[in-house]
């Protein structure tokens, strides 16, 4: 009879074990999910890096050079026509990696790319239709145009258009900014004109230390 006291009593020790254990349980997940959700939140920045930095290796040889001069000072991008000097900068079309990347990753270091807007550079054209002008309007014979207008307006009243490519024009000749109709082998023509601005883009870089 003596021994099945302490049988009892292990048989209730192992039962409040049990329940103890099963007691601490349910607090356990809390420590687990903390630890879990701290380190979430550092992965985007190694993630979204190489979305940020070109390599200039990756830069073709404009580019390359551009961003050298940056280095040293700054460098232009600017519309790539006959009446653009070259010494103004780079053909525009080059521009793209310093609008879309915020970095260069050069020999090692890291370079932070910055632009704004440099000269402004305009384009006209001129149209043409056949018209006909009320008792006030502005009418000029082509031939008594300025001789630097002139074959540029006959080129519209023919093909309907002239076009003036950025750089030949600083702004509209001034012979053309008054006249409403040209007149031409018999014919009048009422004259519109249209503007394109387009700015050159100015690039300059800093190392990031």
């Amino acid at each position: 009879m003596r021994q099945s006291v302490p049988t009892v009593a292990l048989a209730v020790a192992i039962l409040l074990t049990g329940c103890i254990g099963g007691a601490g349980t349910p607090e356990s997940p809390t420590p687990t999910q903390t630890a879990t959700e701290t380190p979430s939140a550092t992965p985007p920045t190694s993630t979204d890096e190489p979305e940020r930095v070109v390599a200039y290796e990756d830069l073709n040889d404009q580019q390359r050079a551009a961003f050298r001069d940056a280095i040293d000072g700054e460098a232009s991008f600017v519309p790539n026509t006959s009446y653009v000097n070259d010494s103004a900068g780079y053909d525009f079309e080059h521009v793209d990696p310093f609008r879309e990347y915020e970095y260069v990753r050069y020999e090692g270091e890291r370079y932070r790319i910055a632009t704004h807007p440099g000269e402004l550079y305009a384009s006209y054209q001129i149209r043409t239709s056949v018209g006909s002008p009320g008792e006030n309007a502005t009418v000029v014979a082509l031939e008594s145009l300025p001789e630097r207008v002139r074959d540029e307006v006959r080129t519209a009243i023919t093909e309907g258009e002239y076009y003036a490519p950025y750089g030949k024009w600083g702004s509209l000749p001034e012979p053309l900014q008054d006249v409403e109709y040209v007149r031409y082998e018999n014919e009048t023509y009422e004259t519109g004109y249209v503007v394109g601005d387009a700015w050159a883009t100015v690039v300059t870089v800093e190392k990031v230390e």
